[in-house]
């Protein structure tokens, strides 16, 4: 795996407690049921760059992979 690839997942991981933290004040439902991280923005739109984020790089190794494989 490339070095900038290791460094964008330790980012990725180092950068996911910080939407842990609680924070009162927002939404109707309970706070703890999956309906509240997907209705609200403040949780919705982090947990939709993580997943896309880590959707690129896991594409973007297996196609790195397969090609490698194909020039041996």
């Amino acid at each position: 795996m490339k070095a900038i690839t290791k460094k964008l997942i330790l980012l990725a991981i180092a950068a996911l407690p910080v939407h842990a933290f609680a924070h009162p004040g927002h939404g109707h439902e309970n706070p703890l049921s999956p309906g509240h991280y997907v209705i609200n923005p403040e949780h919705f739109i982090p947990l939709a760059l993580t997943v896309a984020i880590t959707l690129i790089i896991v594409l973007g190794y297996r196609a790195y992979a397969i090609r490698s494989r194909q020039h041996k």
